[in-house]
């Protein structure tokens, strides 16, 4: 029984040595299947190490330490600079939400302020962890970034003069209108396929109109209503059949789900308790009443 035990052993052996030959397509020394198999282990060492540094690039900040905001501070209520804001120099709804979101996970919010079209860049390069500007969730930004549950509903509307014969979008196509660059009135006034002049500042576009040097801006409601409130002979315009509402959400880099989860959490709550109605009638009254 021994000697067909080995007799057995060794003609399985030679199978398994053949079959390893026949796959590698040549003859194969004992060398060559080592370094062979030192190079699979390296390439799954090297793959292991690239998915550690994705995870590690997608977590979310510890408690303890900063949460980085990116914004464009150009665009009350929601973001502008002010002397004493509830984030350094940044006051608004979006810093009072990105204050309570940083709070309630143990950390210090951090404002990186930059030009609006920079935001998702910065997301993913690591510049910042999320990036909160009263953005529109819509289906390109959705490719680029992962968006939060939306804590804010808004249409687009036409900053005017008081004397303007503009009655609804329909009356654009003669006149010279003006947009904020990367802004939704962008997108909405390109969809049209009127042209257009974009600026990077609210408050450049807006001169253009009170200079007479355009016809309409095209902005969002709540910070149009602060700029008709700052700025006499101005009015509002609107045409819900023409601008539909938008939903404003914070943005994560795509993969960030531990981020996310965190942002989601204080959200939900914050909308569930109305923290978010009464930071929106709060800040809105404020700036009417400057």
């Amino acid at each position: 029984m021994k000697k067909a035990t080995k007799a057995a052993a060794l003609v399985l052996t030679v199978v398994m040595m053949a079959a390893s030959l026949t796959a590698c397509g040549k003859s194969a020394e004992p060398g060559e299947v080592k370094d062979t198999t030192a190079a699979a282990q390296n390439e799954n060492a090297n793959a292991a190490g690239e998915q550690g540094e994705a995870d590690a690039e997608n977590a979310a900040p510890a408690a303890g330490g900063t949460l980085t905001f990116g914004t464009n501070a150009e665009f009350p209520p929601f973001e502008y600079v002010t002397s004493s804001g509830v984030i350094d120099q940044y006051d608004g709804i979006d810093m009072a939400i990105a204050k309570n979101i940083a709070e309630a996970n143990g950390m210090t919010a951090k404002v990186e302020n930059m030009e609006f079209e920079s935001l998702l860049i910065a997301l993913q390069n690591g510049q910042i962890d999320a990036a909160i500007a009263g953005m529109t969730v819509t289906e390109d930004r959705i490719e680029e970034a992962d968006f939060s549950t939306p804590y804010y509903t808004a249409t687009q509307v036409m900053i005017v003069k008081e004397d303007s014969d503009v009655a609804s979008a329909a009356d654009l196509a003669d006149k010279k209108i003006c947009v904020i660059q990367g802004y939704t009135g962008e997108i909405c006034v390109k969809d049209m396929g009127y042209p257009y002049e974009a600026f990077k500042k609210g408050t450049d576009a807006i001169m253009e109109l009170i200079n007479g040097k355009c016809d309409v801006v095209v902005l969002d409601s709540a910070t149009a209503q602060k700029y008709v409130s700052d700025n006499e002979g101005l009015k509002i315009v609107e045409d819900a059949a023409a601008f539909e509402s938008e939903e404003y959400a914070i943005a994560v880099k795509k993969g960030n789900t531990e981020l996310l989860d965190k942002i989601n959490t204080v959200i939900d709550t914050m909308l569930a308790d109305g923290t978010v109605a009464e930071l929106g009638a709060q800040y809105i009254e404020a700036i009417s009443a400057e």
